[in-house]
């Protein structure tokens, strides 16, 4: 085999290794709506199992980082860009963090005071917003393995749908002030929204790595 066949396989199946870890973090975006909907209903035993599941899915994305890790130090120079795909790992990462810190404390609102429906309604389409960009973000990754011009068009869509999150999560920060809730609610509620906009600021993040990476391919 060639080494440029051997560097070509080598980039590739790393890319398909990011592909299939950004593929876990829509899983945990899913689930994560699933709980909203239980937040929604003020279903907090629902909530409390489906925690369960999002842990054990951030527990597997850890191993899989460390896998592709792995296989980037062993390709070595074969992989001139592998400090970008680990800088696109971590921000991976964080995002599944942030989701995780958001579920936490919708948890932590439903054991206290409850909010208005309105209200939860709104904090579901932050989600909502969330899970799409984060779908977004998958189909970049697939296309860096395909076609890396392709990559950066739907890196511009990402960029629309992050100003528009950031819209809505300023909007529902204000409702939450204007709501009269308890000052522990208040701080809860608003970590909640701030969660799931930085979820989508770590997107944005990652699809401008993404745009790196498909200048590099």
């Amino acid at each position: 085999m060639l080494p440029s066949d051997m560097v070509l396989r080598g980039r590739t199946a790393i890319l398909r290794a990011c592909q299939s870890y950004v593929q876990k973090v829509v899983n945990m975006a899913r689930l994560t709506l699933d709980i909203v909907d239980c937040f929604r209903r003020w279903d907090k035993d629902g909530a409390e199992q489906l925690f369960i599941r999002m842990r054990e899915l951030e527990d597997l994305l850890h191993e899989d980082r460390g896998r592709i890790i792995e296989s980037l130090a062993s390709a070595g120079a074969m992989l001139p860009c592998r400090d970008d795909v680990m800088r696109f790992l971590y921000q991976i990462s964080e995002i599944a963090d942030f989701y995780e810190g958001a579920v936490f404390r919708m948890i932590q609102l439903m054991k206290g005071q409850k909010i208005p429906e309105k209200l939860r309604e709104s904090i579901a389409k932050l989600a909502d917003e969330v899970g799409r960009i984060v779908e977004k973000l998958h189909e970049v990754a697939m296309a860096l393995t395909m076609n890396p011009a392709a990559a950066r068009a739907l890196i511009s869509e990402v960029e629309t749908l992050e100003r528009e999150i950031d819209m809505l999560y300023r909007e529902i920060e204000m409702k939450i002030l204007e709501e009269n809730l308890k000052l522990k609610t208040i701080f809860l509620a608003r970590d909640v929204v701030k969660f799931f906009e930085d979820a989508a600021d770590k997107v944005l993040d990652a699809a401008d790595t993404a745009r790196i990476l498909a200048m590099a391919l």
